[in-house]
């Protein structure tokens, strides 16, 4: 039944409907049973949220690779144990154990979420990053198809530098998810050249999703040190 998942999720779930003006397309490329990866890229501290609500409309539980630095945390660890993510110890001999608890997670048919660029892109204009081999791995062994899906609008609300940028928590911001075209991975070969390739193909996918976003919600950072100038 799992009580801390169930218990955060008719908490956070609510709370983003209710929040945010959401605009989500293309869901029913999610299954609707069975295993799967979705890829999206990151943008801002609040893509969790954003992933997780499009994955609970599909009618899915997602089950995130978040950094270990969440397990650690004691605001954030109970809940990421609770509801049973997976910790990833990046740079660490212990790494490929995510690989491996995901794999199982997979292989009961469970809904995988991961952020291929590893961590919130450093470019000025949001552009996705190369893709850490992870996502391409997973699906590759696990033969799950692998679901590219942009997000846009969650750096409006709370972008990367939050320091030097005013935060917007207003209610009924606009976000925007956009769900491409699952990837058949059958008959790819685990070495890694293929998983670069393929991670270029992943990541145009969503740099094509998220372009087509970008146009109906304009990007509105602001600097603080701008504000304070004036």
């Amino acid at each position: 039944m799992e009580p801390v998942f169930v218990g955060i999720r008719n908490v956070v779930i609510p709370a983003c409907r209710l929040w945010f003006r959401w605009s989500l397309e293309g869901l029913e490329g999610i299954p609707k049973e069975g295993p799967a990866i979705v890829a999206f890229n990151h943008i801002s501290y609040l893509d969790p949220f954003a992933a997780a609500y499009a994955v609970d409309k599909a009618g899915r539980r997602p089950r995130f690779l978040a950094k270990s630095e969440l397990f650690e945390n004691p605001w954030t660890g109970w809940i990421m144990r609770g509801t049973h993510q997976i910790e990833v110890r990046r740079g660490t001999p212990s790494a490929p154990l995510a690989l491996e608890q995901a794999l199982i997670a997979l292989a009961r048919g469970e809904i995988i979420v991961i952020f291929p660029e590893g961590t919130v892109t450093f470019d000025r204009d949001l552009r996705p990053m190369p893709a850490k081999t992870g996502a391409v791995r997973l699906a590759i062994r696990s033969g799950a198809p692998l679901i590219p899906a942009g997000i846009w609008g969650t750096a409006n609300v709370l972008p990367r530098h939050f320091k030097d940028y005013k935060t917007k928590w207003w209610p009924k911001q606009d976000l925007c998810v956009r769900v491409g075209e699952p990837m058949d991975m059958t008959g790819h070969c685990d070495t890694p050249e293929e998983w670069r390739v393929t991670g270029v193909e992943l990541m145009d996918r969503i740099s094509a999703l998220v372009a087509g976003l970008r146009p109906a919600l304009p990007y509105t950072r602001q600097s603080r040190r701008k504000s304070m100038a004036s």
